[in-house]
């Protein structure tokens, strides 16, 4: 039995493009993180529980949510003392 013409046989394109969607945002996000939290550390300001590797390990995880987390702690007016 071949595996591949049973999988796209049974599983529409309309079923894989949310999923490549949500890949590309996950990585994206994770990629800004990155960029945004090293900036960050190259300032000298404080990041908050981790370094840049790991929250960007957090977002490319757990997506668009680890992402509001990450800016509500580091850049809103929440966190301005």
């Amino acid at each position: 039995m071949d595996f591949n013409s049973h999988f796209f046989s049974s599983m529409s394109m309309w079923a894989i493009l949310p999923l490549i969607a949500t890949i590309i945002v996950h990585l994206a996000f994770s990629a800004a993180i990155f960029n945004d939290s090293s900036s960050l550390n190259e300032e000298n300001r404080q990041l908050a529980f981790v370094g840049p590797v790991i929250w960007s390990l957090a977002v490319l995880v757990g997506g668009v949510f680890i992402a509001a987390a990450y800016w509500l702690i580091h850049h809103s007016a929440l966190s301005k003392p």
